[in-house]
C-alpha cells in the first residue's frame, strides 16, 4: 500500500512540475476579475477584494527572476499597501496602492512580454503568459479608471455606487471592443484613456497572436 501511495505521489509531483508556474497569477487573475463581480455582500466583497488583490500580486513572483529584483520590492510594497488600504479609510492611501499596482502589472505584462518573443517554441508557459498579459491589460485599465473616478466621481458614466466589479466589467468591455453602452466615459480624461488602452489591447493580441502563430509554424517545419 504504501509503495502504491509513493509511486502515486511521484507521478503527482511529475505532474505538478510541468503545470507553468505562471498558472498561479492567472488563477488570481481570474478570481479576481470574474468571481468578484458575483459576490452581494459589501464587508465579505471588500475583504474577498483585498485577498484577491495580495494574490495576484503575490502571484507575480512566479514569473520573475533575479534579473528583475527591483519588481520583487515593489510587489512586496504593493501587498503592504493593499491591506494598509483596506483597514484605513484614507482615500490617499488607496491612490498610492493603486498606482503601485499598476506600475508592478505594468513591468510584469513587460516581462512576460519579453519572455514571449525570447521563446523558441510554443509551451504551456508561453500560452498561459499570453493569457495573462492581456488580462493585466484589462486590470491595469481598470485601477487607472478607479483613480480617475476618485479624483473626477463624474469622469465614467456609471450609476452610483461605485463599485470595483463595475469599474473592471467597464474596463474589459472596452479592451474587448464590446461596449454595451451602459457605461460609458464621459470626461476628456476618461475618453483617451479609453483610446489608449483600447488600442494597446488590440496591438497586443495582434502583434502577440502573430508570434506565437509564427513559433508555432516554424517549430512544425523544423
Amino acid at each position: 500500500m504504501s509503495i502504491f501511495v509513493n509511486i502515486n505521489l511521484k507521478k503527482m509531483i511529475t505532474v505538478l512540475k510541468r503545470v507553468p508556474k505562471s498558472i498561479f497569477l492567472l488563477i488570481s487573475i481570474v478570481s479576481f476579475v470574474f468571481i468578484l463581480p458575483l459576490l452581494k455582500y459589501p464587508r465579505l466583497t471588500e475583504l474577498f477584494n483585498a485577498i484577491a488583490y495580495s494574490f495576484m500580486l503575490l502571484s507575480v513572483f512566479s514569473i520573475i527572476d533575479k534579473k528583475t529584483r527591483f519588481l520583487k520590492y515593489m510587489v512586496v510594497a504593493a501587498s503592504f499597501l493593499i491591506w494598509l488600504m483596506y483597514f484605513s479609510s484614507s482615500q490617499a492611501s488607496s491612490y498610492v496602492a493603486f498606482l503601485f499596482s499598476v506600475v508592478v502589472f505594468t513591468i510584469t505584462t513587460v516581462v512576460m512580454v519579453m519572455q514571449i518573443v525570447s521563446s523558441k517554441t510554443v509551451t504551456g508557459k508561453v500560452i498561459v503568459e499570453t493569457i495573462c498579459g492581456y488580462l493585466l491589460i484589462g486590470v491595469i485599465f481598470g485601477f487607472l479608471n478607479s483613480v480617475l473616478l476618485w479624483i473626477n466621481p463624474g469622469s465614467i458614466g456609471i450609476d452610483s455606487p461605485k463599485t470595483m466589479a463595475d469599474i473592471m466589467y467597464y474596463s474589459f468591455i472596452t479592451i474587448t471592443t464590446i461596449g454595451f453602452g451602459d457605461i460609458s466615459p464621459v470626461s476628456p480624461g476618461a475618453k483617451s484613456l479609453s483610446i489608449l488602452f483600447g488600442v494597446i489591447s488590440q496591438l497586443y493580441l495582434t502583434i502577440i497572436m502573430a508570434l506565437i502563430i509564427g513559433k508555432f509554424l516554424n517549430s512544425k517545419s523544423a
